[in-house]
């Protein structure tokens, strides 16, 4: 095959749909990909010689076999019993018309002939799935010339091979010191549609949820590390089955609480989850909060619309009227009163004022056609759920949320008076009142249990879910933990509800009481937990994962100078590739790892300084604080390195001292290692010089600054740079 053949066969393949679906997913331009193509040598080795085998098979058994097993599916078991009955219709018919003929008059027999046609066609539909790949296997066959059936079997055996190799190519982050990239896609949101990032800790999450149908699971780690995005890829059935969601309630922890109010707070969403699963709708309508608050406005919004609309169409009709009299020359009473006839003596100004009476009348009957269709549609009945147990259940529901939100007050009486003489009078009252008294936190637990219990067998019978998940969020975050142990030992009573998954987020002290079960030391996390999954920071895989699906093109040194100031945790990896990409493209390497520093050093500097000024004043604190307010002006790494040595052999205040010092000698690391220069042998095949060493050392400042100093020093002395 010519050179120009292999072109257009390239080009054919690239034009196709499912190929540029897959070049507009990674955002890579069409002609990048043909001259990409084009340049590819194993590519041009196997047009050119594949060829050649191709016509030693004059069969062309594997390029026809392959072709219809995408194009043409197999045919199932109904299609076989489809065939069955269609075949046995047309054989039965054409027996009973063959007896009955001889003794047939001409007009029944035209009747019979155009049946059997029918039999016949309807037999051929019923079969089309075994005559379509016999249409499609003569078609190839008697059909296609040699040359076609050859870029047939070029482009889904050679050609797509190769781009699905370059497309793979391309997914691996470039080895460039100039930044660059192709792209930017859900990074400033977490959208839905973003694929996530499947750790080994949201494995364990998946066959942790898949396993259990009933008990409470933690989720751990530290803030930003990703707990709400996993709960999140629980609820949208992510992590299970997506076509099949299941029903979840996801709940933030309050600061403070009251544990009847809090499960309350969870059987109120619950409620509306159910209710919103049931409507029967493709688009059931969501629980609005400020419904109540938006009808007013949106009333008086529509009456005033309304107003208008009839004000304009009131001065369309008053000036098309004053144009009628005047053109016809009567006054206006009379010419509503007795018009004249319009279709005689016309002249330019009389069909002027009928053409425009003519608009006026159907833009009028044009807004009063989609005011009623407006109305139809508002006064619409609400479609019901079609299975009868869902319909139970959403009453059921709809008791529960006002009976939660409301304390309900019921009174009767009636009362009289009889008029006695001499002035007397007699009268008897009588009224009962009876109101719904409070329930206790028994009973709301009881109540509680009991009703998602029974929406999770009545959801599973149905086939609506496989399972209820009710996530407690941000648990983390009260700042007290005792104050979370509380609020974990008094709502467990509802976390082994039968069919129901709780997911509760929770902190590191919670792994640590959890992993000492089974010794004297016991607390709530270990009694209401059935299991335990710590969310981990992102390793240098996860982190180039997650960088390359947002922004594709971005060389991996850049990628890896991100994730060592993030440290890996998913929150500040988003912040620092953000921060990134508001640099201009086409600098280099270690200018953006300057830019990038400077701006944690002002950050990091203006923080050192509040905690200074936070302690008792001291000949020892107005020294730190000289020393700190001077880091934003430090430039190189010598020279952070130095300002780092003065800072932490200086007196009073260590461990601000310490925190300072290691985050000094951090920063010149990252400006000591991001350097023009740095291919990615140098960045990945030094042995003890790993970067995750440094990312390591950049998570351990939040505990420890002085063991996150000496993995530094660690890294440094691998990489041989100066060890002070």
């Amino acid at each position: 095959m010519a050179a120009g053949d292999d072109d257009a066969l390239i080009t054919a393949v690239l034009l196709s749909d499912r190929a540029r679906g897959m070049l507009a997913e990674q955002h890579i331009p069409l002609r990048a990909a043909r001259e990409a193509l084009g340049q590819d040598l194993d590519l041009a080795d196997q047009l050119a010689g594949g060829r050649a085998g191709f016509l030693r098979d004059p069969s062309f058994e594997g390029v026809i076999v392959s072709r219809l097993a995408d194009e043409y599916p197999r045919p199932g078991a109904l299609d076989h019993v489809r065939l069955a009955a269609g075949f046995a219709a047309v054989f039965g018919y054409h027996l009973l018309l063959v007896r009955a003929w001889p003794n047939l008059p001409w007009w029944s027999a035209l009747v019979g002939v155009a049946g059997y046609l029918a039999v016949l066609a309807i037999a051929c539909l019923a079969g089309s799935r075994w005559v379509e790949p016999l249409h499609g296997l003569l078609t190839r066959v008697v059909t296609l010339p040699v040359d076609d059936l050859w870029r047939v079997h070029a482009a889904e055996r050679i050609v797509w091979p190769a781009l699905l190799r370059y497309l793979e190519a391309t997914r691996t982050p470039p080895d460039s010191t100039e930044f660059t990239y192709r792209a930017i896609q859900d990074l400033y949101t977490d959208s839905p549609t973003a694929p996530p990032v499947l750790t080994a800790a949201v494995d364990r999450l998946r066959t942790a949820v898949t396993r259990s149908e009933t008990g409470a699971i933690a989720l751990a780690g530290h803030r930003g590390a990703g707990k709400s995005t996993a709960i999140r890829l629980v609820a949208t059935g992510v992590l299970g089955d997506p076509a099949r969601p299941p029903l979840a309630a996801i709940a933030s922890a309050p600061a403070r609480y009251e544990a009847r109010d809090f499960v309350l707070y969870l059987h109120a969403l619950l409620c509306k989850e159910v209710i919103t699963r049931t409507h029967g709708t493709e688009r059931p309508q969501r629980w609005a909060t400020f419904t109540r608050l938006v009808a007013p406005v949106r009333r008086r919004e529509r009456l005033a619309h309304l107003l208008r609309r009839l004000l304009g169409h009131l001065a369309a009709l008053t000036v098309t009227l004053l144009l009628g009299s005047w053109a016809w020359g009567r006054s206006p009473v009379r010419f509503v009163t007795d018009p004249p006839p319009l279709t005689g003596d016309l002249t330019g100004w009389r069909v002027a004022v009928l053409v425009l009476a003519g608009l006026v009348a159907l833009a009028i009957v044009a807004n009063l056609v989609a005011f009623g269709i407006r109305v139809a549609r508002g006064a619409r009945p609400v479609p019901k759920a079609a299975d009868p147990r869902l319909r139970e259940l959403r009453a059921v529901a709809g008791q529960q949320l006002r009976r939660i939100r409301f304390l309900q007050t019921y009174t009767t009486g009636w009362s009289g008076k009889l008029a006695l003489p001499l002035q007397g009078e007699a009268g008897w009252t009588r009224s009962a009142q009876t109101a719904e008294q409070q329930l206790s936190y028994p009973e709301v637990v009881d109540e509680f249990r009991a009703f998602a219990e029974y929406a999770a067998g009545v959801l599973r019978a149905a086939g609506v879910t496989d399972g209820v998940v009710i996530a407690v969020d941000e648990l983390d975050k009260i700042a007290d933990p005792q104050k979370a142990q509380e609020l974990v030992n008094d709502i467990k009573g509802v976390f082994d509800v039968p069919g129901c998954l709780f997911l509760v987020s929770v902190s590191d002290d919670a792994v640590v009481s959890f992993e000492r079960r089974g010794i004297p030391a016991r607390d709530a996390f270990d009694s209401a937990f059935s299991e335990m999954v710590r969310l981990d920071n992102f390793t240098p895989e996860d982190s180039r994962a997650w960088i390359s699906r947002r922004v594709p093109g971005l060389p991996e040194q850049f990628g890896c100078l991100c994730h060592c100031l993030s440290g890996g945790l998913p929150r500040d990896l988003r912040r620092t590739v953000v921060e990134l990409l508001d640099i201009p493209a086409g600098q280099t390497l270690s200018a953006v790892a300057a830019l990038l520093v400077q701006r944690e050093l002002e950050r990091k500097a203006h923080a050192f300084t509040g905690a200074a000024r936070g302690a008792e004043p001291s000949p020892e604190r107005s020294s730190l604080i000289a020393d700190l307010v001077a880091i934003p002006a430090t430039e190189g790494p010598g020279e952070l390195r130095a300002l780092g040595a003065k800072i932490s052999s200086g007196p009073g205040l260590p461990d601000l001292r310490a925190q300072a010092a290691a985050y000094l000698l951090f920063c010149a690391t990252i400006l000591e290692l991001f350097t023009g220069d740095l291919t990615l042998d140098r960045l990945h095949r030094v042995p003890g010089g790993e970067p995750q060493l440094l990312a390591l050392a950049r998570q351990q400042m939040a505990f420890d600054p002085r063991v996150a100093m000496d993995l530094v020093a660690r890294f440094r002395a691998a990489r041989g740079l100066a060890v002070e």
